[in-house]
Formats: structure tokens, sequence, C-alpha cells
């Protein structure tokens, strides 16, 4: 049976209201009490906190395609079941950031009785997740949602209703914002907005509609989501989100050719020149392409053009695709508040292994290889001007760690990461030649980019100058 409360009304705010205060209160991130673009920001309280940390990982969810829901967890081949906890124990504990974001790739349902699509094409994949794998990602610290993607629809209105639905309760329990898709065009090109010690971070989400189906583009009456490849609501929700009252601003976008690990000019156009450029957006997190993408620093911007898979149970397995492709961006961005505003200081890069089932990490030296090819992809963002690819410099672990000039002064938690970081230099020879070959702009289908964009080696490109001049 239908939910009944498909209408622009609000229903996240009215179950957040119910929510029992103990709740909420075990988590330091909370719904904004008003979200209104018009909403004026308590500047002594804006001004509590002068660090926050933001987890970020790509295309999430809990079941193969079509398979049933099922409470007890994911139904894997020959009836073993793995529980929702388990598929991501293996990271659980990396997810450790004020604030952490992923891109929900499913509808959210606890029903098996939803008919698919009949809009999509034949031999079109259809995912759908029990809440209770929602209610696992937050109990390991998610708590930003990103719901426009082109699985947003699979199951139609009743898939929407349903997502929308369960998102709301998941609210009403722990402090969460989620945005992407709703009741009309209205709510879907909302920005959502959360609150963490004062501090007001927007959050806004578009995705690509599968095929441009316009049967799930909302409309005025309609449910459904912006379509990103329709200029004029990408720059709704752009521009919706820029002229919110917010202290930091994070832009879902979620766009790209299957298995392409370079950039193509829309993304150039529309995420980095208007987006960053134009807008001012501080943090813009893309995903589609299964393949993490290079990460770009544009003035106070952070860009990531892809981040790749994070985890769903039964899809491609991606170590057939090789050293630049087989592996999953899980970030970790270390802010800092310097005069107004808030600024960089450290990126932290985690290649993830196995997502088509249970992600982890590599083993150290098989995740540097990994950073080395992130690190070959940025020399294609450098522009020379203000876009900056950024290097990661290996660490022991596997991990790989940029700092801010500066950022080792600030003390705490950031001052201690950055102490004796060096800026990355290329890699050993002996990979190199490999990592080019594997990096090579060979999408899954479709054409290479015509014009193959090159930038400069790791070992040549200096830092952007340090933004805490006036924090110091």
């Amino acid at each position: 049976m239908a939910r009944g409360f498909l209408a622009p009304l609000g229903l996240a705010l009215a179950l957040a209201a119910l929510a029992p205060a103990e709740l909420l209160a075990a988590s330091r991130a909370r719904p904004c009490v008003t979200t209104e673009v018009a909403a004026s920001v308590d500047a002594k309280a804006a001004k509590g906190a002068d660090r926050l940390s933001i987890v970020l990982v790509g295309d999430t969810g809990f079941n193969p395609n079509e398979a049933k829901v099922d409470p007890a967890g994911v139904v894997l081949k020959g009836g073993e079941v793995m529980s929702f906890a388990d598929t991501i124990a293996g990271v659980a504990r990396e997810v450790d950031g004020d604030l952490a974001f992923v891109n929900l790739e499913t509808v959210v349902t606890d029903r098996n009785d939803i008919r698919t699509d009949g809009n999509k094409s034949r031999g079109a994949y259809h995912f759908r997740s029990h809440p209770l794998g929602v209610k696992a990602l937050q109990d390991a610290g998610f708590n930003l949602f990103a719901l426009a993607n082109n699985h947003s629809m699979d199951y139609g209105a009743a898939g929407v209703e349903e997502t929308l639905y369960h998102m709301a309760v998941a609210g009403s329990e722990r402090g969460i914002a989620f945005a992407g898709i709703g009741a009309n065009f209205d709510e879907a090109t909302r920005p959502a907005c959360i609150e963490l010690d004062g501090t007001r971070i927007g959050f806004g989400a578009i995705g690509i509609v599968t095929g441009d189906i316009p049967q799930h583009r909302a409309g005025p009456k309609k449910p459904g989501q912006a379509s990103y490849r329709n200029r004029l609501d990408f720059e709704t929700v752009v521009d919706r989100l820029a002229s919110m009252q917010a202290d930091y601003r994070i832009l879902s976008i979620h766009y790209g050719l299957e298995g392409r690990v370079v950039p193509d000019d829309r993304q150039l156009t529309d995420w980095r020149a208007f987006a960053a450029e134009q807008k001012g957006i501080d943090l813009i997190a893309g995903h589609h392409p299964h393949v993490a993408q290079g990460v770009e620093l544009n003035g106070k911007s952070l860009i990531f053009y892809g981040l790749g898979n994070f985890m769903h149970p039964g899809t491609t397995e991606m170590t057939r695709f090789g050293i630049c492709r087989d592996y999953g961006l899980m970030a970790k961005v270390h802010l800092a508040r310097a005069g107004e505003g808030w600024h960089v200081g450290a990126i932290e890069a985690i290649p993830l292994a196995k997502t088509d089932m249970r992600p982890e990490r590599f083993p150290p030296a098989d995740a540097t290889t990994r950073i080395y090819a992130l690190n070959h992809l940025a020399g294609e963002l450098d522009d020379g001007k203000q876009a900056f690819g950024v290097r990661f410099t290996p660490q022991p672990d596997g991990s790989g760690l940029y700092c801010a000039q500066g950022a080792a002064e600030l003390g705490g938690k950031l001052g201690k990461l950055c102490q004796g970081w060096q800026e990355a230099s290329a890699p050993p020879q002996e990979i190199a030649a490999q990592i080019d070959a594997a990096c090579e702009d060979k999408p899954f289908y479709g054409k290479p980019a015509l014009t193959k964009r090159r930038g400069t080696r790791p070992s040549r490109r200096a830092s952007p100058p340090s933004p805490f001049g006036s924090f110091r």
C-alpha cells in the first residue's frame, strides 16, 4: 500500500519534531532550525568552531539488480545472508568525520510488491535497498545522503514515495540531510541544511535522468528529480544552493561516462567554471562513472570529479579494469576557518578495493600505486590559472595526503596530520609507464575524449598559496 504522504508538505520536518530528544542529542549534527534562503545566521554561533572534517564516498546500494529486500541483510548467491553492518564493517572505522557523504544509488523501501518502472528500456538495472541498510550507514557515521541519480526512479513514483518516507524516518531519529528528489520540482531542487556546532552546511544534489525520460523529471505536480542534462535544471539547483544562508555549501552531481577517468568538457564548464568559480560552491562531489577521477582545488572550492564506487553487492567486480579503474575513492577533507570562511587544510585519499561486495583498504603497496594513478590524473586538471590538480603524498599505510601551506602550524589534529608533510614527487620509474597506459582515456563504452588535456608532472607543479595567513 502507498505511504499516502507524497505531497509538498515537508514531512521530514514534521517527523524531526517528533524525534526523542535523547536520540538527536547523541549526534552533533542536527537539522537546521529553518532552511529558508532568507534566514539569518547567528554570526557568534557560526564562529564557535574552527575545524570541520568531511568524509566522502561514491555510489552505494545494498542489493543486486531486481533482488528482493530482506531486513536481515544482503542475500548472497547460495542463500547466505550478509548483515548490513557487515557490508561496511571493513571501512566503518574510517568514517570518522563530522560530516560524511554518500550517494545512495538505489530506491529505499521495505516492500517487495512495488513494480519496476516501465519507462526504462528492456535490460535496464533496477536497484532497491532495505531501510535498515540506510540505518547501517547512519550507524557508521554517514549523515549526508545524495538521492539524485539514474536509479532514483527505478520503481517509479511509488519508489520515490518510499525513499522519501524512509529517509524522513531516518532523519527523525538522527540528524541527517538528504536532497535530490521530491514530490515536485520545487522539492527536488531544494537544498537541505544541517547544522554542526553553530555552523550551517547547505547541501544540494542533482543527477542524470536515465535516457532523459520525461516521466522521471520532476514537474510542478509530479514527483521525480531535476535533470542534470537540462541546463535550466542544473542552474536552478546551483542557484538555490548558492543563495542559501549557509557557512559552507556542498553540491552532489551524478554524471559522467562510465569508465572515463578524465573529466569531460561539460564537467569543466558546469562544475569548475559555473558552480565553483562563478557561484562559489565550496565542495563538489561527483560520481557515476564508477571510477575515480582527479581532484581539483580551485580557489577555496574543492572538486572531486569522480569518487567511484563505494559499496554495492552484486555489481561489477572492478579488478579486470586495471590499476587506474579498479578502486573506489574515500576522501577525508579537513577544513579550517580562516578569516570569514572555511578553507581546505588537508585532504586524505584512501583507495578502496572490493566495492562490489564488502569494501576494504588495499594493502599499503597496492594502495600507493593507486595514489600515484590518482596523481597522474591530477595533471589533466592544471589550467595554469586558478585550477590546481591535487597531488597526494603516499603515506606508510597506503593512503595519500595533501596539506595546504601553513596547515602544519594550525595545531590540533589538523596540524599533527600535516607535521613533516612534503609535496608529492613523481612515481617510481618502474610503475610510471604502467600508470600511463592504465589511465588512458578508454571508457567502458562510447568514444574517448577528442582532445587530451595534459598538465605538468606531479613534481613540477607548486601548491597554491596558503589560505591561512589571516588565521595564524
